[in-house]
This record gives structure tokens, sequence and C-alpha cells, in this order.
């Protein structure tokens, strides 16, 4: 027997099926960042600017300004403040993460120091479209367990125009 939150999963897959198991593109490629330009532009109808064609390989403050763009979370990135609330999230907003292969910070760092060096799409629900590195495009559940990296590297969100 399917649970609800399964079939919520389920449904989530085949909604953005277009948007599930695309290639990692590149070694330098900002490629989460692109599955977030492809679910605005497919989902959305809104183009998001090609940082990724500048060399910015960060979501730095000056990014999310440029995007019109304000967190409604941030994390101190120098101290444990109590994590994110998914409640004061809404569908669309830009999760952002702080992610590393290991415990000692190797693999997967940012570059310019702390920033964010990896991002996702909130579809509600506690849910998340993203594109891991080295990987294929999928949905997450951000409530499952079994990611708990997720859980606790969330450093921010951002919230946009979607018009």
């Amino acid at each position: 027997m399917v649970s609800d939150r399964e079939k919520k999963y389920l449904d989530l897959r085949d909604t953005y099926a277009h948007l599930l198991g695309k290639k990692w593109t590149g070694n330098r490629l900002f490629g989460c960042y692109e599955i977030i330009r492809d679910y605005y532009r497919e989902s959305l109808g809104r183009e998001l600017i090609d940082f990724n064609a500048r060399k910015v390989y960060a979501f730095t403050d000056d990014a999310i300004a440029e995007e019109d763009g304000y967190w409604v979370y941030r994390k101190d990135w120098g101290l444990d403040n109590g994590g994110i609330d998914w409640t004061d999230l809404e569908k669309n907003d830009i999760l952002l993460f702080r992610l590393y292969v290991n415990p000692l910070g190797g693999g997967y760092s940012a570059p310019k120091g702390r920033a964010p060096n990896h991002g996702g799409v909130y579809l509600g629900d506690g849910f998340m479209l993203h594109h891991p590195y080295g990987g294929l495009s999928d949905i997450e559940d951000l409530y499952d367990t079994g990611v708990q990296a997720y859980q606790i590297s969330c450093v921010g969100a951002i919230r946009g125009n979607t018009t």
C-alpha cells in the first residue's frame, strides 16, 4: 500500500518528469543552477541569468540581488542557529546548501570560502528538485532520514519574482 507521502512523491515525479534524469554537464558548470534555470523557464516562464557563462560558481549575495531575489532564511554561516523551518518555505523558493563529500570539507567545496555550493527548487511539502554533483537531476524528500545531509546543510532560502 502506498502512503500519502509516497503518492505525493510519485505525483511530483510525473509532473516534473521532463526535468528528471538530466546528466551533469561538466566539471565546472554549475549543474544545480542549470536545473533551477530549467525549472524556472519551463514551469514559470521566467529566464534566469546565465551565471555559468559569467563564471559565477557560487550563490553570492550579488548574484541573488541581480536576480531580484531576497533571503527568506539565512543561516549564520559560522554558527548553528537552529536550522531551517521547512514550513516557512513556499513552492518555487530556491534552497541553498553548503555541502561537502566528507566531514573534513573535501570534494564538494565552495569557491570563495563558505558560500553555498549547491541549490535546488522547493516543490512544496518538503520536496526539492535538484541536480547533485556528477549525478542525475532528481527529486528529494527532505523529510526522509536518508537525506540528512540536506537537512543539516541548508544555509539559506531565497524567494524571487516568479512572474
